[in-house]
């Protein structure tokens, strides 16, 4: 699950820096909105998952940082989709309840869930479209790897895979998210100084 889920997070989309359109919009992506909203739903249940977990041993994201790992899951899962829709890849729902099955064997069972959601910063609304990505994730790299590229190949090809999509789906982000870096398909904090140098 680490490994799918690595790789899934270190792509997302994008083209460059724009303020969206709507000031309800929090990005576009490929023309579809991903709304504030959302976003806000997703970190205040992730805060009130934290209420009730002993997270004082947990190094967690917080304001901005949590703001924009958010917004960037979202992307992510966005552009994922994409992915498998160009490249005809299906996931059924029995997949998805085998490997909810496997997850939840090898965190402990169900009890221990929350607690791995909190420590990863991951809303429990969220967890079909987490492993629905995993699952998509894991068919690219079957899929590379079944093509002869070594399972580190297979990784960096799926990265180059997902980021051009990105490009393609030419992502805007709202501003107050920060920047959108077109080279790593990465939400970057917004540069508080705008570019004047400080003593």
């Amino acid at each position: 699950m680490k490994k799918f889920m690595a790789i899934a997070l270190i792509v997302a989309s994008g083209l460059f820096l724009a303020g969206c359109s709507n000031m309800g919009s929090a990005a576009t992506v490929g023309g579809a909105e991903i709304s504030m909203k959302m976003v806000e739903d997703s970190i205040a249940e992730i805060l009130a998952e934290r209420a009730k977990t002993d997270i004082s041993q947990m190094q967690l994201e917080s304001g901005d940082a949590l703001n924009r790992s958010q917004l960037q899951f979202f992307i992510t899962n966005k552009i994922i989709e994409e992915v498998a829709i160009e490249d005809n890849i299906k996931i059924t729902q029995a997949e998805i309840d085998a490997y909810r099955t496997k997850i939840l064997g090898q965190i402990g069972g169900e009890p221990a869930l929350p607690n791995v959601l909190v420590n990863a910063t991951l809303a429990p609304s969220n967890l079909v479209d987490i492993f629905r990505r995993d699952l998509i994730v894991a068919k690219l790299s079957q899929a590379a790897t079944n093509s002869g590229l070594s399972e580190a190949d297979a990784g960096t090809a799926i990265q180059k895979l997902v980021i051009e999509k990105a490009k393609a789906l030419k992502i805007v982000i709202n501003p107050k998210f920060g920047k959108w870096n077109d080279l790593t398909a990465q939400i970057e904090a917004a540069d508080a100084t705008n570019g004047a140098v400080t003593p």
